[in-house]
């Protein structure tokens, strides 16, 4: 594993009893380097049975979002839930933590928009102003491009971006339907953002978290769009 030496273990891994090897998999930042851990050894393997194991598993791959707010009037968060409290105007709220490694998806559900909803991603170096529509401050190079399934309230929105894959990509779905269009070349480092202009308007994050592998199938007719370029 790329990794073995990091944890002073390259070499001696069938001395350590399963607890030591347990708090090693602990440290770990992502799954697909718990995947490789348990691949060194069959003594290793076998931790996948162990009970501490599963609660290792989830620590890893559960993702906690927070939600950048910049100014108290744009709104309010009840957990995984931020409601848009302010006046009808553009809403734009950032989502931590930035991602740069691993394959990483997060779903969520707008409600109240009236359709007034999107789910994108950003270079993590940039922040979104209140009452600043994400496309604004040359954020956005072209004009809207069909062919996604629009989506509306009460649907299940995702993103899942690749980071390991070369170029980096993002894939967009809607109630588990991968969509045709999406992106690659996206930024080392990027945040998840949501936008809602209506007072009332909020949206829920559902999941987020880290995957082991893509599931991304790919789907007849898609289009791969370059980030940075004016798409057609």
């Amino acid at each position: 594993m790329d990794r073995a030496n990091e944890y002073n273990v390259d070499g001696s891994l069938l001395g350590l009893g399963s607890d030591i090897l347990l708090d090693i998999m602990s440290e770990m930042e992502l799954p697909q380097d718990v995947r490789q851990f348990l691949a060194l050894c069959q003594k290793i393997y076998k931790l996948k049975d162990h009970p501490r194991f599963e609660k290792i598993i989830q620590s890893i791959v559960q993702i906690t979002p927070v939600f950048i707010i910049m100014e108290a009037s744009q709104g309010c968060v009840e957990k995984n839930k931020f409601i848009h409290t302010g006046e009808n105007e553009c809403c734009t709220i950032a989502i931590e933590p930035a991602i740069s490694e691993g394959i990483v998806r997060i779903d969520l559900i707008f409600e109240n928009t009236s359709y007034s909803c999107i789910l994108g991603v950003a270079d993590a170096s940039y922040y979104f102003a209140a009452g600043r529509h994400p496309i604004y401050d040359g954020n956005h190079l072209s004009k809207y491009v069909k062919r996604n399934q629009q989506y509306a309230d009460g649907q299940r929105i995702s993103i899942e971006v690749d980071m390991a894959t070369v170029p980096r990509r993002a894939t967009f779905f809607v109630d588990d339907v991968e969509q045709p269009n999406y992106i690659i070349g996206i930024p080392s480092e990027i945040r998840f953002w949501a936008y809602t202009i209506y007072s009332s308007s909020s949206f829920t994050v559902t999941k987020f978290k880290r995957l082991i592998k893509s599931s991304t199938k790919g789907v007849a007719g898609s289009k791969a769009l370059e980030w940075g370029k004016k798409w057609k």
